[in-house]
């Protein structure tokens, strides 16, 4: 916990940019600038990653050990990713989401990646979305848009011939979470669809199914506001953009404070997007950043109280997905991640990944 907060993460990955993953001729340019981006916002070298450390095959106890004993998370939202113009895997495997649950069943939650455009039939359709429940997925990853042979195909929500019909099965399956990346396009797409002018429709076709915009802030962020202000079922999930609250505070203040002026206080949700940067950075930052005094006083931006605090951490997170904060708490008081973080206190970044690979042969994970 931070300073007695619930932290749930409600994006972590264990990402795939080893070689033997990569599918197309956009996939080592799109590791690089990848890799760019991390440095960026670590900026200190010290709290950053070697190219080496960074572009290799992600493994569960990496991403766990990070999260659970370096930054004090207490809660994982693994998402699988579907990215298969670009990766063997689709990037983030859904089966490594499988294995982390069933490690931490109290303290994580898979979200399965999903593409519908690309399957033949409402019957197909169907019974990917009854795999993926089967499996046990709490939710559903999809993407906004797809490259093949110079063109970019986009991948609306609001799509009545594939979305519609995938929407509608994992309602009737239990699955009350979908999260659509936007914000961020991966590799050389039209950026058009990463936008959110799909979100209306679907929200308001299916009012029972909660909405993640993934990436928040980063782009978009009028249309997010205007979205906040008319869809209470649409959640913005701030992975990556919650990192630029140091390299970039005045931009991090500017979208948070447009999300929150609109009443979407109890739908932010903080997201690591690990392992693009340790999450440390970004939650002692978070942990004595204020609201700009003009923001708040010369355009009607509401202060961080400690309940808007308490909920972007974690307890938003948590009630999107019906778990009880306080049944949360207590249920986690004693168990064995608690009690290690107690008694250990954080570890240094990164260190649980160094001894990993310190202890691993060279090409294991390459």
């Amino acid at each position: 916990m931070l300073n007695g907060m619930i932290v749930a993460d409600a994006t972590a990955h264990c990402y795939n940019w080893s070689d033997p993953n990569m599918a197309s001729s956009e996939a080592p340019a799109i590791r690089d600038a990848a890799y760019g981006f991390h440095q960026l916002l670590t900026g200190d070298s010290a709290l950053g990653l070697t190219e080496q450390e960074f572009t290799r095959d992600w493994q569960i106890d990496e991403v766990a050990d990070t999260l659970f004993f370096e930054a004090g998370v207490d809660f994982i939202g693994y998402h699988g990713t579907p990215i298969h113009d670009y990766w063997h895997d689709g990037h983030s495997a859904t089966a490594k989401g499988y294995q982390l649950k069933e490690r931490f069943p109290d303290r994580s939650l898979v979200y399965a990646a999903f593409n519908p455009f690309v399957l033949d039939s409402i019957n197909e359709i169907h019974d990917t979305v009854d795999a993926a429940a089967e499996a046990g997925a709490d939710g559903l990853k999809f993407y906004a848009a797809r490259y093949d042979g110079g063109r970019t195909f986009p991948q609306r929500l609001d799509d009545e011939k594939y979305a519609f019909p995938a929407i509608e099965r994992a309602l009737e399956r239990g699955i009350r979470v979908i999260a659509t990346h936007k914000a961020l396009p991966v590799g050389p797409v039209h950026y058009e669809p990463y936008g959110v002018s799909d979100l209306p429709l679907a929200c308001a076709t299916f009012p029972q199914m909660n909405f993640e915009v993934v990436h928040a802030g980063m782009a978009f962020v009028e249309e997010s506001a205007f979205l906040a202000g008319s869809h209470p079922n649409c959640y913005f999930n701030l992975e990556i953009s919650f990192a630029t609250i140091r390299p970039a505070r005045r931009r991090f203040a500017e979208f948070l404070g447009a999300l929150l002026a609109a009443g979407a206080q109890d739908r932010i949700l903080y997201a690591s997007g690990i392992s693009m940067v340790h999450p440390r950075i970004a939650l002692d930052s978070f942990t004595e950043f204020t609201m700009p005094r003009d923001l708040v006083e010369e355009c009607g931006v509401p202060d961080l109280t400690p309940d808007i605090r308490r909920g972007i951490l974690g307890e938003n997170y948590l009630r999107m997905h019906r778990i009880d904060p306080g049944g949360f708490r207590s249920a986690i008081a004693d168990d064995a991640i608690s009690r290690r973080q107690a008694a250990a206190g954080a570890a240094e970044p990164w260190s649980h990944l160094r001894r990993s690979l310190a202890s691993t042969p060279e090409d294991a994970h390459v």
